[in-house]
């Protein structure tokens, strides 16, 4: 079997969420490419649809609440076994902590860690049965790094949330062959980042944190993405994996 070939993921069945911008996009676009049937899940259900006509090939889209567990159980229901799952969805927090509002800090965790413990919770033992699956979680070096220009105490405190939890889950789910790992992007050219290139002087000091000295393109973070999924990382599960121009070096 050469490298190539474990890079495909053909046969396989993959649902992502968040699916309808920025970083699930591209993850479901380079599965795809990859030869992945696509179940494309977001709150967004125009952006979902367009992208699944975009694709073809029996990619569907599928509006759900990925932070509801009864959602999530319904769209299962829907949508039958699943053997990969990128969980991509996900809001911004930019309040700081003596201004951080209660509410703010409950819908941030919900829109990240609840969502990523829905979908698992509900997905994860069908993969189990099958002593097959592949668990790609998008967190953030904001959560390594106890924030960033955008993400604050309530992003960071979720990112790394994520991270824990993907540990967690390898470790007890490695037996029965599921594999677990998270990506942490950093700066990455999404609609997210728009209002700091919008200023001059902030996207200057931006770039200035960034050794590689430029924004991730959500490309560079879907090729991660499929890495992890496919057969090509088949002896890596737990990881937590930096894609951010050397932002967060550990």
């Amino acid at each position: 079997m050469t490298y190539s070939d474990r890079l495909s993921l053909e046969g396989r069945t993959l649902l992502v969420t968040g699916a309808a911008a920025g970083i699930g996009a591209a993850s479901a676009r380079a599965a795809a490419a990859r030869g992945a049937r696509l179940l494309l899940v977001d709150i967004d259900a125009a952006g979902a649809s367009a992208l699944a006509t975009e694709l073809g090939n029996g990619a569907t889209a599928h509006a759900c609440d990925v932070s509801s567990l009864a959602a999530v159980q319904a769209l299962a229901a829907t949508v039958g076994p699943v053997d990969l799952l990128v969980n991509a969805a996900g809001n911004v927090s930019s309040s700081p902590f003596l201004t951080l509002p209660l509410e703010e800090w409950d819908t941030v965790l919900a829109s990240h860690v609840k969502s990523t413990f829905c979908t698992c919770r509900t997905f994860l033992p069908g993969m189990a049965e099958r002593h097959y699956g592949r668990v790609v979680n998008i967190a953030s070096v904001a959560g390594k790094r106890g924030g960033g220009i955008l993400g604050k105490t309530a992003y960071a405190g979720a990112k790394e949330a994520v991270n824990g939890l993907t540990k967690a889950l390898a470790r007890e789910l490695a037996p029965a062959g599921v594999r677990v790992n998270a990506v942490n992007p950093g700066v990455t050219d999404t609609r997210r980042i728009d209002s700091l290139r919008a200023d001059p002087a902030v996207w200057a000091r931006v770039l200035a944190g960034v050794p590689l000295g430029r924004p991730a393109h959500p490309d560079e973070i879907a090729a991660a993405v499929v890495f992890l999924l496919a057969d090509s990382s088949r002896y890596i599960t737990g990881t937590t994996l930096n894609v951010d121009g050397g932002i967060a070096m550990e």
